[in-house]
């Protein structure tokens, strides 16, 4: 049996248990996000009602309403932390306890874990950027070189569907060294921003090739996600085994120690 498939059999062992807790805590980070991104769209499609100019109310929704999304999101990003938290403690104890998907909101741990989330942010902002530049860089010419009838083809839309599977993908791959940036905070909640992202370093010497091969290992279910229902199973599982695997990781580091 393959460590992939050992580590999916003891996330499902843990989830046997405390499926209806994982859900809660699935529904505790996703709905609040769906109602800041639910709002937005409200106000995109109100904004014209009010203001006549087209291009007025264009400029009052990108300028406003989302960066309003974007800073609201990011406010409550610690409760990804926290969700992460809950898995990852399920890995050592085989329950998923919800005070923990909070537990970055309390005092001291808030304003730390956003210091986390936007340094990890800024650590990916320019990969992400570059990755995707291919994508973005075939946009621009599709709409302002190529012929007309080419935008919005079939052809189009498969190369788009290529390079954003591509770019995507690269993009998860330099992510995998950050894999334990979470659960290190977890671990250690008095660390600065500075200390996880160094002990996560250490621990992903030569493990990053382990991690990609977890998380692509997970293609199909991810497909699954296309509908809703499949998702509510899909993101806890994926979510518990990527926490057991992370558990295997640092075990094996302070191992080494």
């Amino acid at each position: 049996m393959s460590a992939e498939a050992i580590i999916k059999q003891q996330a499902r062992s843990i989830l046997k248990t405390n499926f209806p807790r994982a859900i809660i805590a699935l529904l505790i980070v996703l709905l609040p996000y769906s109602i800041i991104d639910g709002t937005t769209t409200a106000i995109s499609f109100t904004v014209p009602l009010f203001v006549s100019d087209e291009s007025l109310a264009e400029i009052l929704v990108y300028s406003i309403g989302y960066p309003v999304e974007i800073i609201m999101g990011f406010l409550y990003s610690p409760v990804i932390n926290g969700y992460i938290r809950a898995f990852y403690r399920a890995a050592y104890n085989s329950t998923i306890d919800l005070r923990d998907v909070f537990f970055c909101f309390s005092r001291g741990q808030y304003g730390k874990t956003l210091r986390l989330n936007l340094n990890l942010i800024l650590r990916m902002l320019l990969p992400a950027l570059l990755f995707y530049a291919p994508l973005i860089i075939y946009e621009i010419i599709s709409v302002n070189i190529t012929a007309n009838d080419f935008y919005g083809s079939v052809l189009y839309h498969n190369f788009y569907f290529i390079l954003s599977v591509l770019s995507t993908a690269a993009t998860v791959l330099y992510s995998t060294r950050y894999f334990t940036v979470f659960t290190v905070s977890a671990d250690n909640p008095q660390f600065t921003p500075k200390q996880t992202f160094a002990y996560n370093k250490y621990i992903m010497q030569n493990k990053t090739g382990s991690a990609a091969k977890l998380i692509f290992s997970f293609t199909p279910w991810m497909l699954l996600c296309l509908l809703v229902l499949p998702m509510l199973y899909v993101i806890p599982y994926m979510t518990q085994s990527l926490c057991v695997s992370r558990k295997w990781m640092t075990k094996v580091s302070l191992e080494v120690d």
